[in-house]
């Protein structure tokens, strides 16, 4: 049975695209592919779990990408520079319709 308590749609490493227009330091992050690295899921001691009633939906999908804020390039792949930098890249939180997955070949 589905609710708004956990997210269903991705898994973490599933590589994912931004469909529709979310900002990040004022930067435009749709059409950016990135990797999941975790969703909301319920706890495992508790599937009733009290805290799932305060989800938040636009923060079910934790996305890292590779790259740089740099709000001066005109590079989509290379926009973020200093930003919530994790490893060469940065994350940023999603909800679950605001991504779709990529197709691996």
């Amino acid at each position: 049975m589905k609710d708004a308590s956990c997210a269903y749609w991705f898994n973490a490493g599933d590589r994912v695209s931004v469909t529709s227009s979310v900002l990040k330091a004022g930067v435009e992050l749709q059409g950016r592919e990135g990797e999941v690295i975790q969703t909301w899921e319920k706890c495992d001691v508790d599937p009733t779990c009290c805290c799932a009633e305060f989800v938040d939906d636009n923060y079910a999908v934790t996305v890292r990408f590779d790259g740089e804020i740099n709000q001066e390039s005109t590079d989509p792949n290379n926009l973020l520079q200093g930003l919530d930098t994790n490893e060469g890249g940065f994350t940023h939180f999603f909800n679950e319709d605001e991504l779709e997955k990529v197709k691996t070949l």
